[in-house]
């Protein structure tokens, strides 16, 4: 049986600016055909990841291998052009005074230009634009030519950094789905940087959750989310509730009621509750009041203030309607836990 290498595997990257440390021990493996989106906080090293191992900034050690080949390594730095790397750029870097058609084609071999071309404009839904200029293009549609220009040579792997952060909301999250489509259709390898939480979430097949440097969880979006390693990487992908208990024969008491917990679980603990897994029902004397809330039409976010003055945040359907001042009962329906230091 033929072994199949990562598409992309970096062993212990670092990397350092001065006094500051951008990577630090950073490791990552991406399977063929996996689409990858590395997420965390301004500053944690995303962009840092990215630009090693497209070649743009050689770490200060560690190892990055594509498709099975080592690119940079002790005393091996192949150059960016060189390894077989598609990149996609914050701001799409076309050429202005190319056409899309010329923008598209600028890395691929002239034998089979035209029809490549012709291809990629096809799979990205351009087809019949291949003579505009990118000034004469949305947004939208720059991106998309952009992403056509980083398939067009067949890469091994497609680098995406900050892919919608220019267009607005609805324009953002149609290309999202529109990318995430168009690699699969192409059967591309793509890491993708964000530090939006739920676009790592949405277009993904692996979530790698970065902090300081190195990558402190790696999973499907279910996973990172429904089963975050610590609270921080809870916190961080979405909104959530911390509460203290004790958990003791299966049960996680805490101030907020009990919750069933892995029966390994013993003593102080730390209770993760995230808003849709509270429900609210209305009741004339409930235990909480509706401070606030924010109607999204498929759902809405209640801002719930409790007896003791504690605020907790709750995601319900478009039912019950409530407004500010109604009273609710609350029912915890899940929560993840921690042992507490």
């Amino acid at each position: 049986m033929t072994e199949t290498r990562p598409a992309i595997e970096c062993r212990g990257l670092f990397q350092t600016y001065g006094d500051t440390v951008a990577l630090d021990d950073f490791s990552l493996v991406v399977d063929k055909g996996e689409v990858v989106s590395l997420v965390g906080p301004s500053g944690c090293g995303k962009t840092t990841a990215l630009r090693a191992i497209a070649g743009f900034e050689p770490p200060d050690a560690g190892s990055v291998s594509i498709g099975g080949r080592t690119v940079f390594s002790e005393g091996v730095d192949v150059a960016p052009e060189k390894r077989r790397v598609g990149m996609v750029f914050q701001d799409y870097a076309l050429f202005p005074h190319m056409t899309v058609a010329d923008n598209v084609g600028y890395g691929v071999t002239e034998e089979d230009r035209v029809e490549r071309v012709a291809e990629v404009l096809d799979l990205v839904g351009l087809t019949g634009m291949d003579h505009r200029l990118p000034s004469e293009l949305s947004g939208g549609e720059q991106q998309r030519v952009a992403l056509a220009r980083a398939l067009a040579p067949r890469p091994e792997v497609v680098l995406l950094d900050e892919p919608f952060s220019n267009l607005d909301a609805p324009h953002r999250d149609r290309m999202r789905r529109d990318v995430r489509r168009i690699l699969r259709d192409a059967g591309a390898t793509a890491v993708f940087v964000t530090h939006d939480q739920s676009e790592a979430l949405a277009i993904a097949d692996t979530v790698a959750v970065m902090r300081d440097g190195h990558v402190v969880q790696v999973g499907s979006p279910l996973d990172v989310y429904q089963r975050p390693t610590d609270p921080w990487v809870a916190s961080f992908l979405g909104e959530s509730l911390a509460v203290e208990g004790i958990a003791e024969d299966g049960v996680v008491k805490t101030d907020l009621g009990s919750f069933p917990v892995d029966g390994s679980v013993e003593g102080a603990v730390r209770v993760i509750i995230r808003p849709e897994w509270i429900i609210a029902t209305p009741a004339a004397n409930g235990e909480a009041t509706v401070i606030d809330l924010e109607y999204y039409g498929h759902d809405q976010m209640l801002l719930l203030e409790l007896a003791d003055g504690r605020r907790v945040q709750a995601r319900v359907g478009r039912r019950p309607v409530l407004d500010r001042g109604d009273r609710v009962d609350l029912e915890f329906q899940e929560a993840v836990v921690f042992p507490r230091d």
